[in-house]
């Protein structure tokens, strides 16, 4: 009985430090929740197939924990939501004087006198935003 109450300290603790470490991709899902699982099988069964089998339970949930969390980053770098500030295109200077090519479809012919360089003006063609020349 002493023996096992230090193994289930440092299981325990051990278990708690991988509970909080972020599963970022599905390769590091399945390494933790291997991990884990092999920590709470071996506890559990108290033998090494209780372990292999919590491994390997462990493993398949954390991958497809980790694919979840990855898929949710990206959505949210494509929506926007992790920029720090939004990146916008700058149109191109024109032949005519006062008047930028919008880098937006359908390119359109935009009036920016009076805007000074460097300032965002919206395309009424496209309403999107761009930066002046």
């Amino acid at each position: 009985m002493k023996k096992t109450l230090p193994i289930a300290v440092l299981c325990g603790a051990s278990l708690l430090t991988l509970s909080f470490s972020g599963c970022e991709t599905p390769g590091q899902g399945a390494g933790t929740g291997a991990i884990t699982g092999a920590i709470i099988g071996g506890i559990a069964g108290n033998n090494v197939r209780g372990a292999a089998i919590g491994a390997g339970a462990g493993a398949l949930a954390g991958a497809v924990l980790g694919k979840i969390a990855q898929d949710e980053r990206r959505a949210g770098y494509v929506e926007g939501y992790y920029a720090e500030r939004p990146v916008y295109r700058v149109a191109t200077p024109s032949r005519y004087c006062g008047y930028v090519i919008s880098p937006y479809r359908p390119h359109a012919l935009v009036d920016v006198r009076g805007i000074r360089p460097g300032a965002r003006v919206v395309d009424p063609a496209s309403d999107r935003v761009f930066i002046n020349p």
